[in-house]
């Protein structure tokens, strides 16, 4: 009767994590279609605007006859400038279009190069090239968690070279973030009483959705977290 008992407690809780899981899964997709809603408007209307007033801007200046009104129209054309690029860069932390249009491995590429250069550390980033078909929804969980263990990374000053590794392995793709720092006690994953923890716990519980698996390392010489995520059949 108890082993009875115990064993309806475990399939009723295993039934409830995966539901848990489920839903992590479908909010963080949910989030992204809607950051990915709000970066299109940014490009199609906000980047493109501000383009098209730069241009009319540089021709109406070569029209100005006097100096000093030249300086000035240069001084709003290089504000409108920065504004685009500014916009171009909050464009890609929304949604990158790359993440669409150019594949997974670029998108990455693309933001470990950023991260590097915002955070003054040595990166370096490797893919194998090898075919990794994904789903698009595969493909997103993929990449927040990446931008997320990235930006764990950048948490800490103690960290000079990351290094981003994206492979396939048998039927899987694997992506392997790497840092140098000073490590972490692994078993907080579990607790998900600290910051970092809880993101972890969170990747985990993404991985699971997708029948993939997070396996984490570290020690005071750095920390290795690696994805594992089976590809798209056929």
């Amino acid at each position: 009767m108890v082993t009875n008992r115990r064993t309806t407690e475990t399939t009723e809780l295993e039934r409830h994590n995966k539901k848990l899981r489920s839903l992590a899964s479908q909010l963080s997709l949910a989030e992204e279609n809607k950051r990915r809603r709000i970066a299109i408007e940014l490009h199609d209307r906000t980047n493109e605007t501000l383009i098209y007033s730069i241009i009319k801007l540089t021709a109406l200046t070569k029209s100005v006859p006097d100096p000093a009104l030249v300086e000035s129209l240069n001084e709003v054309g290089q504000l409108l400038q920065q504004l685009a690029q500014e916009t171009r860069l909050l464009t890609f932390e929304l949604s990158p279009p790359s993440l669409y249009y150019l594949g997974l491995e670029a998108t990455v590429k693309e933001l470990t190069d950023r991260m590097a250069e915002k955070h003054g550390l040595k990166a370096s980033f490797k893919d194998d090239s090898l075919s990794k078909p994904t789903d698009a929804d595969v493909s997103v969980l993929l990449f927040q968690s990446v931008r997320e263990l990235l930006a764990n990374v950048t948490k800490h000053s103690q960290v000079r070279t990351v290094s981003v590794n994206i492979c396939r392995s048998d039927d899987n793709i694997q992506i392997t973030v790497q840092d140098d720092g000073i490590g972490f006690d692994a078993s907080i994953i579990n607790s998900g009483k600290k910051a970092e923890g809880f993101g972890l716990f969170c990747i985990r519980e993404r991985m699971h959705h997708v029948g993939g698996h997070l396996r984490i390392e570290s020690d005071d010489r750095g920390s290795r977290i690696t994805l594992l995520v089976p590809l798209r059949e056929g």
